[in-house]
């Protein structure tokens, strides 16, 4: 049910008519729907939040919006303007609408200027026709009107991720701006998980842009997994679930079970940590002795069987480093690994995953998995060196363990044969854990392990690797998601310029707790 909407800051959004509306918007795929219906409007002055689960139908609808799908039924209404499927190459681009996809479409190479001045009528035929004087003077004023300080001659690779996001949320602006004289007040935004690749403390950074559109009149769509940044930015949300329009209600009040409950259709279950199980008459599974890397200076850490290891602390305080130097897979400077008391000389990956150590990285797109291959491929890439007898791979048995693991872990769809590339994050997620849990692993260094996944996946993926943990395997998890490590870890330790500044253990792992000593150092 359609509840009021939050007018704090939107300008009576509540009684104004939508700047976007969406009817019954229809979508299948080889004769299986993925979009039954689906219902949303967006009103000027309010940024709306989409939510769901993965598979929920969230990613469609903004492709048919953007031009990449046909819709096979149902309107779409921009500015009072009813528009008919198919939109063609451009999407609904034409009728003001502009995107902000998660990868965010910047060339590292051109600088901001040359962004800004692509989507110019006519600079398919060379820059020589792009007056640069008053192109600059254009960008400038957009930086200034939204207070975002980076110098349009800076090139993309300069800036840092939400400098990044922040050029390519007025960059859609400046497009928009470009073809709505003739239409009503009001630009629309869509922004498709534009803080997955930020850092936490800056995220607010963008907040702050968004704001600004929303106070001026703007209609802003924002898709996200995060509930935490629906609940502060938005001021109502739509959850779509299997497909269909699940509810959409005033996020003022709303609290994170409100949320949960409507994307899952049922009451949020926390996963149970239980208690560590450290043998301390064995030696560590994993020791670090004062290893140095770029970042991590002298640190020293130990990871015992049965545990769960959270680390966490700012961007670039060197915690996201940690992983690959453990894995072997950066070198260290200096210091010194252990795997199971025995000195490791020259780590490397090779060595690591003989010992039973593992590693999924937080890029899983291009370091977990490979796109283009089957999930069946990415699943036999650790046994194919002991299951190959010559050039004979026995696909048949890997096949039926991956199709084994897929039930198991309820990769969706359960299918090996499938383009690794075509599932969702949360999938590719649980198809990559199932890949090195089916190795025995002893230890697993996670980097990220749930960027960009839905609460549902999520969940899966928190009871998958508890039920390892149970067995007796150690997990390092370097995450900036202060909830993941509320839920998952049983120690947390807190990295501030390379050196681990404090550690948190059982109910003592709170969010308030894990951001105050994050920033401890900070504000002193």
């Amino acid at each position: 049910m359609t509840q009021a909407v939050n007018t704090a800051g939107d300008s009576g959004a509540a009684t104004l008519a939508p700047l976007l509306r969406v009817k019954g918007l229809k979508k299948s795929f080889n004769g299986v729907p993925a979009l039954h219906g689906v219902d949303i409007d967006v009103r000027p002055g309010e940024v709306h939040g989409l939510l769901g689960a993965n598979g929920s139908g969230k990613s469609t609808l903004i492709k048919i919006l953007a031009g990449f799908h046909d819709a096979d039924g149902g309107t779409v209404t921009a500015h009072g303007n009813e528009v008919s499927s198919p939109f063609g190459p451009r999407g609904l681009r034409d009728q003001g609408l502009g995107f902000v996809h998660q990868d965010l479409g910047l060339a590292l190479s051109n600088t901001v200027l040359e962004h800004m001045a692509l989507d110019r009528e006519g600079t398919s035929q060379g820059w020589a026709r792009v007056d640069w004087k008053a192109e600059r003077a254009r960008v400038q004023e957009l930086l200034d009107r939204f207070e975002i300080d980076v110098d349009p001659s800076a090139t993309i690779d300069m800036l840092t991720p939400v400098q990044r996001a922040m050029v390519a949320v007025i960059r859609a602006v400046g497009s928009q701006e470009r073809t709505s004289k003739d239409r009503s007040p009001g630009q629309i935004l869509i922004l498709d998980e534009p803080t997955v690749f930020l850092p936490r403390h800056e995220v607010g950074l963008l907040f702050n842009v968004l704001h600004r559109l929303r106070d001026r009149g703007d209609a802003v769509l924002l898709v996200s997994h995060d509930l935490d940044e629906i609940l502060e930015v938005t001021n109502r949300v739509t959850v779509f679930r299997n497909g269909r329009t699940a509810g959409t209600r005033s996020t003022e009040g709303a609290t994170r079970d409100d949320l949960v409950q409507l994307i899952l259709g049922a009451r949020d279950e926390h996963v149970a940590k239980g208690k560590a199980v450290i043998r301390d008459d064995k030696p560590p599974l994993l020791a670090a002795r004062k290893i140095r890397g770029t970042r991590v200076q002298d640190l020293d850490l130990d990871l015992f069987s049965g545990e769960v290891v959270g680390i966490t602390g700012l961007a670039g305080s060197g915690f996201e480093e940690l992983p690959d130097l453990l894995f072997g897979s950066k070198a260290l400077v200096s210091g010194s690994l252990e795997h199971g008391g025995q000195a490791v000389r020259k780590p490397s990956p090779v060595k690591s995953m003989d010992a039973g150590v593992v590693l999924i990285p937080a890029d899983r797109k291009s370091q977990g998995g490979a796109l283009e291959l089957s999930v069946l491929e990415n699943m036999s890439v650790p046994f194919l060196a002991k299951q190959a007898k010559g050039w004979r791979v026995p696909w048949g048995a890997l096949g039926k363990q991956a199709q084994d693991t897929c039930h198991r872990l309820n990769v969706v769809p359960p299918n090996p044969q499938a383009m690794f590339g075509h599932l969702s994050g949360g999938n590719q997620q649980k198809a990559l854990l199932g890949k090195w849990m089916d190795t025995q692993p002893l230890v697993m260094l996670l980097n990220e392990p749930t960027q960009g996944v839905d609460i549902g996946a999520r969940r899966e993926i928190f009871k998958l690797i508890r039920a390892a943990v149970a067995q007796g395997m150690a997990v390092l998890c370097a995450t900036s998601d202060y909830e993941q490590l509320v839920e998952m870890a049983d120690r947390v330790l807190v990295v501030d310029e390379g050196r681990i500044r404090a550690e948190l253990t059982g109910d003592d792992i709170t969010k308030d707790a894990l951001a105050s000593a994050v920033y401890a150092e900070e504000a002193s």
